[in-house]
């Protein structure tokens, strides 16, 4: 009995056996990949390295991504394998070369990201709109407080740090690249601090994490643009050809400014204007607007005792000439200087050209404030008065409306105001407009019109409101998801249609670096990346060689900015979620496409959908999709058109009655069903059935049920006869009359006589004559409530008779028991 228990125990000595020489040999289960690895350790932060922007494609023994990044920035090409160089090329043909320390192996795609393993974790990188994002998850072990947790070896350019980032510059000193480390994870997603330093050709990162396994990300991307040469606010700027023009403004000392600067977008730089680029006059709180592509206007903002005057640069002679001084008079006293401050300048239209000064105030402190309105000409550079405002107004804003009048919201008086105006350029009249409808007033807000016409009114209240044209009237909008009561913010509308927010003051004592954009098509905000940091009185300008907004100075707890900042909307290929976060205006599969690709099934714009790249719409095949064709199977997309194979056996049709459907050569064919039961829904008919493909039956007909009725109708709701009573006294069989419907014959009546004739004799004299007869008698001995006749009628005529036999059967009719018949000569008991 002992051998059949030996088998079970060799097995397991076979298995322990077995395992054993796996743990000599090194058969242990695999390393996890990078990918498992940060899925494992960091969850939460796991999509955000692996699925975001447009992902890498393999090409030429390297990994490029996948789309184009945005104007400026940094493109990278990365190395098959990670100990070789990255590669940033810079304009000019120029390029710098980054070796990672430690990193080797071949170059792995984890969902949109490469990944490489290096000494002590791995590294993974993703495309971001300005550059390329890294992420270093690094193990436990190779955490030491003061020693570089990685390092990278950087030729071609010269590092230096500042602003806790390393730049690096080229041969001429011009800044390329910057790297930082904006954020750093250990074990359960807490947060610990990161630096780079600068070491002569060598970056290394620091993280303050000691025996902890960390994940933080280090970003290559091009400089923000430089600085601004002056910290100014309350300054103005215009789009002048494909520069920006800035012009005055406050400094940090409150000193209004005379000076101006030009942005270049395509070199990311600043210029030194010439000689005579500076404004005749130091001006704040002014406005200014293009005239052309080489023209722009100022007006205001000069004063300390000299009156209003306007000037234009003109690029050509790149110098400012006066033109003129605005002609005004102090709201309060005649005898003050006539300054001009916080009024609007609109042009009205490319027909006219003219430019319409609108308001203002005589005096910063918005105490006495203007009601004036002029109209400049560009093409004599001369200025005439036009009808002045319903009221005066500062503060407000100014819109062209599609219709070409000029709408005036809100602004200040004293207080806010809720009022508005509506200028005709061509009868020069105003109008009063409709009030809006937030109970708050408006001023330091703006108005920006959306391309249906409409115009979103934004600020000093948290309601948004938005005017329409067409019933002259506001409706109330979505409000914006952060700081909906800002004020001096700005307000930007881009070409996809879309409105960017930025900055501003949600009170008066704080300010925002929060940034929206307003989608008109759903009235809906989107949360966008934030501004370095809060600003407001600042000036935002949009450039449209690259899509880009300009932000430009503006002030923080009183303090003037002097940096500049760029918002540019995403490119093809990258990461949105929103069509207005792209420059197209086409959000598709999760990514800004290059075109609406709104065909169907069978197109896509990611390559997750089966596009070619992502952020290119492309024509599908193979894909299975659905034609909307019953009468077909087997669809799928056959170079972007989803075609199926005519299927005549698959049903189709709907369940029309009389009608039968079926598939004929891949169309849905439909025939008449006739001779099929049906049901016409008709009461008044029977035995329904199909004919020539319509439901009908033949018709109930209600024939007369006796002599005293007329053929009837049926009830259509219950579907039975009515048949009609013929007349009282409509003669009926055996000489009888008609009477409530029923056939009464003398008999009748005879028989139910009480009197001295029984039934079936004929009168006596004295009866027919009425004489000695008695009247109807009743007898209630009997209890059952019968009536007797007595004699005839006066005159015994037969029209008596008649109505006594009438009454007798009527009476029978109530009766609640048949009487017992009497014998002849018997008394009726």
């Amino acid at each position: 009995m002992a051998a059949p228990h030996r088998r079970p125990h060799l097995l397991f000595a076979a298995s322990a056996l077995l395992a054993s020489l796996q743990s000599l040999t090194g058969c242990a289960a695999p390393d996890p990949t990078p990918d498992e690895a940060l899925r494992s350790a960091f969850p939460d932060h796991a999509a955000t390295v692996l699925s975001v922007g447009p992902g890498f494609l393999r090409s030429g023994g390297g990994l490029e991504r996948a789309a184009a990044g945005r104007r400026g920035g940094v493109v990278a090409r990365l190395p098959s394998d990670g100990s070789g160089e990255i590669l940033f090329a810079l304009d000019g043909g120029e390029a710098l070369r980054v070796r990672e320390v430690g990193a080797e192996g071949e170059a792995m795609l984890a969902d949109r990201a490469v990944a490489y393993r290096r000494a002590g974790g791995s590294s993974f990188w993703t495309a971001t709109p300005a550059g390329v994002e890294e992420w270093l998850l690094l193990d436990a072990a190779a955490e030491q407080r003061d020693a570089p947790a990685a390092a990278w070896e950087v030729q071609g350019g010269a590092l230096a740090e500042r602003d806790g980032a390393i730049e690096i510059a080229d041969a001429a000193g011009a800044v390329r690249l910057r790297v930082t480390a904006p954020a750093a994870y250990a074990a359960g997603g807490r947060e610990v601090g990161a630096r780079l330093a600068a070491r002569g050709a060598r970056i290394e990162l620091f993280v303050d994490a000691e025996g902890e396994q960390v994940l933080v990300d280090p970003e290559w991307q091009s400089p923000a643009p430089p600085a601004m040469r002056t910290r100014r606010s309350r300054h103005a700027a215009a789009l002048l050809g494909r520069h920006v023009l800035v012009t005055g403004g406050t400094d940090i000392y409150g000193v209004r400014l005379e000076s101006t600067e030009l942005y270049d977008p395509a070199e990311n730089a600043w210029s030194a204007p010439p000689v005579t680029g500076n404004m005749q006059r130091a001006r704040t709180d002014h406005a200014a607007i293009a005239l052309d592509r080489d023209r722009v206007l100022v007006v205001g903002g000069d004063g300390d005792g000299a009156s209003a005057t306007y000037e234009v640069y003109d690029t050509r002679t790149m110098s400012w000439v006066v033109q003129g001084t605005l002609p005004l008079i102090h709201p309060l006293d005649e005898a003050l200087p006539a300054d001009l401050y916080r009024h609007t300048l609109t042009r009205l239209g490319e027909e006219s050209g003219d430019v319409l000064i609108v308001g203002g105030g005589a005096d910063r402190n918005d105490v006495a404030v203007y009601d004036t309105v002029f109209r400049y000409d560009p093409s004599t550079g001369e200025l005439e008065e036009a009808a002045s405002l319903e009221e005066p107004r500062t503060l407000h804003t100014a819109t062209l409306l599609q219709t070409g009048e000029v709408l005036v919201v809100g602004g200040y008086r004293g207080d806010g105001l809720r009022t508005t105006e509506l200028y005709n350029p061509v009868s020069d009249t105003w109008t009063r407009g409709p009030s809006m409808m937030a109970e708050s007033e408006r001023y330091l807000h703006t108005a920006t019109l959306l391309p249906d016409g409409r115009v979103l009114v934004v600020g000093y209240s948290d309601v948004t409101e938005i005017y329409v044209p067409s019933t002259n009237s506001f409706s109330l909008g979505r409000s914006m998801e952060r700081h909906g009561s800002r004020h001096a913010h700005t307000a930007t509308r881009l070409p996809n249609g879309c409105v960017f927010i930025a900055g501003g003051r949600p009170d008066s004592e704080s300010f925002t670096a929060d940034a929206e954009l307003y989608n008109p098509d759903n009235d809906r905000w989107i949360t966008v990346p934030a501004l370095s940091a809060p600003r407001a009185f600042h000036e935002a300008t949009y450039i449209a060689e690259d899509g880009s907004v300009l932000i430009t100075g503006g002030e923080y707890q009183n303090v003037e900015y002097q940096t500049v900042e760029r918002f540019t909307l995403g490119q093809p290929g990258e990461a949105c979620a929103d069509r207005c976060e792209c420059q197209s205006g086409f959000c598709v599969d999760g990514v800004c496409c290059d075109a609406a690709c709104d065909l169907g099934t069978c197109d896509a714009c990611s390559v997750a959908a089966g596009a070619s790249a992502d952020g290119t719409c492309s024509p599908l095949t193979g894909t299975a999709c659905n034609d909307d064709n019953p009468c077909t199977s087997g669809d799928a997309c056959n170079a972007g058109t989803c075609v199926g194979t005519d299927d005549d056996t698959a049903a189709c049709g709907g369940d029309e009655p009389c009608t039968r459907y079926a598939c004929v050569g891949g169309s849905c064919v439909a025939t008449d069903d006739d001779d099929a039961p049906c049901d016409d829904e008709n009461s008044c008919t029977t035995d329904d059935i199909c004919r020539a493909g319509t439901c009908a039956g033949e018709a109930i007909t209600c024939a007369a049920t006796d002599e005293c009725h007329e053929d009837g109708t049926c009830d259509p709701e219950t579907g039975k006869c009515v048949p009609p009573s013929k007349a009282d006294n409509a003669p009926c069989e055996d000489g009888g009359v008609c009477i409530a419907g029923g056939c009464v014959h003398r008999s009748q009546v005879s028989s139910s006589s009480q009197g001295g004739t029984g039934a079936g004799e004929a009168m006596g004299p004295a009866e027919d004559a009425g004489g000695g007869g008695s009247g109807p008698e009743t007898d209630d001995e009997g209890g059952c409530g019968c009536r007797a006749a007595g004699a005839a009628a006066p005159g015994g005529s037969a029209a008596a008779a008649l109505l006594m036999a009438a009454a007798a059967w009527r009476a029978s009719r109530r009766r609640r028991r048949r009487c017992p018949s009497t014998p002849r000569g018997a008394t009726p008991r």
